[in-house]
């Protein structure tokens, strides 16, 4: 049965104060009394020291695995953004692992760890994003890069090749222009549609439908 310390160490000292009067028998109760409390208070300080403790050591202990838990997955988090073939993606992970740097948190091992579960290289992905089309796979399809051309680019481009396509004194001149065009699809900058608007203009003229501005 476990013992109330607290409501003992209470009870008897509560009993030694009623007997604290000046007849000797009393006074000896409330001695034995005072003595039996503070012996009772002592063991119940000691269990609420323990209990403490206790709890402060499962809390440290709760800390430290969200600690390693939070810091494992913001590993994994970084390792992803560094293999990613989005320069974007990849600049933001190299900066927090940077900021993690000197914060006093460097992550560097665990990154490298998660890299190279994943079957990347460890020192590669820190250097530059990793290239456009996978290198093991020559069949993977070009990716789409035609929203990356500033328009000013574009439109020159559709320009010059739009009089290439419609010069009808030279074969050879034309055969550049078709030749330039696949090559750029198959990079990835599709401009099929500017060069085709731009003929579209050159030969019939705006759409009258097209507001003047």
């Amino acid at each position: 049965m476990t013992i109330n310390h607290r409501a003992e160490a209470e009870k008897h000292l509560e009993t030694a104060a009623r007997h604290l009067t000046e007849v000797p028998a009393d006074m000896r109760i409330a001695e034995v009394a005072a003595a039996i409390g503070q012996g009772h208070a002592t063991l119940a300080r000691n269990e609420e020291q323990a209990a403490t403790t206790a709890d402060l050591r499962e809390a440290l202990h709760s800390l430290r695995r969200r600690h390693n838990d939070t810091r494992s997955l913001v590993a994994t988090h970084i390792a992803q953004g560094l293999a990613s073939r989005d320069k974007h993606r990849w600049q933001a992970a190299r900066d927090l692992a940077q900021a993690l740097d000197e914060a006093h948190n460097n992550m560097d091992d665990l990154v490298d760890a998660s890299l190279s579960d994943d079957g990347h290289d460890t020192k590669t992905p820190w250097t530059h994003p990793a290239p456009a089309i996978r290198n093991d796979d020559p069949w993977a399809p070009a990716p789409d890069i035609t929203d990356q051309i500033p328009e000013p680019v574009r439109r020159v481009i559709a320009e010059h090749l739009a009089h290439m396509l419609l010069n009808g004194d030279s074969e050879v001149v034309q055969l550049w222009a078709r030749n330039f065009a696949f090559a750029l699809k198959n990079e990835g900058a599709d401009i099929t549609g500017d060069i085709e608007q731009r003929i579209r203009d050159l030969t019939l003229g705006r759409d009258p439908s097209d507001p003047p501005f």
